[in-house]
């Protein structure tokens, strides 16, 4: 089974792609084109609780539709990517922090610190996704000490790569590692879905790969 841990479903920040924006029903059809089975939704600095709850009601169970955030965060000197992502379970808790840290902001000028995400996401049990290396804006190995410092559960913490070859290597020397498809069209979806990591098991849960993974890093093939 396929997994996507990083889809935009709206243009949130300037910069975005205007074809990020679909709609549930789109979304529906294109993913059930797919063998993705595992999706998580991390616009940049919002959580739009309504459209998730319109996906789920799309997609009916076929896929697993998992709630979660692109953050700006500040590293040091410098402005850095972190996805956080939670259990569905969890969406309405999800969603009361967000609204709690990006109140006052658009998602342009939105920036936290690392002990602002910890403080306010740690205690949902979230999986940290970090841009890593090549994929840019990436966080310093002093932001991921940082990071394994403030956070409960180090095994939750994946670095994001590139591409797959970059998540090979990681994977390679111990590193929790993944790459999502960071769609930019969604009418190139399906292609781009070929291309994305499989679970070497079958997942059915959030909590189950949370498992998977604190049990062995290379869950992700």
């Amino acid at each position: 089974m396929k997994i996507d841990i990083h889809v935009h479903t709206k243009k949130t920040k300037q910069g975005d792609s205007p074809f990020r924006e679909v709609t549930p029903e789109r979304f529906s059809e294109i993913l059930l084109s797919t063998d993705v089975k595992i999706v998580a939704i991390t616009n940049h600095n919002v959580f739009d609780i309504e459209q998730y709850e319109q996906i789920l009601k799309q997609v009916d169970g076929a896929i697993q539709v998992w709630p979660g955030i692109e953050l700006d965060i500040k590293d040091g000197d410098a402005r850095a990517h972190l996805i956080v992502i939670v259990s569905p379970d969890k969406k309405t808790e999800f969603y009361d922090a967000v609204i709690s840290v990006t109140e006052g902001f658009n998602p342009d000028d939105f920036i936290i610190t690392l002990n602002d995400v910890a403080a306010c996401f740690d205690g949902l049990c979230p999986i940290y996704v970090a841009h890593y290396l090549q994929k840019k804006p990436d966080i310093t190995e002093n932001g991921l000490k940082i990071l394994s410092e403030l956070t409960t559960n180090t095994k939750r913490i994946i670095k994001e790569a590139a591409n797959s070859i970059s998540a090979g290597i990681f994977i390679a020397h111990g590193h929790a590692s993944i790459y999502g498809s960071d769609i930019q069209n969604w009418e190139e979806y399906p292609a781009v879905a070929t291309k994305l990591p499989e679970l070497r098991l079958p997942v059915d849960s959030f909590e189950h790969f949370c498992l998977l993974l604190e049990k062995d890093v290379s869950t992700i093939n």
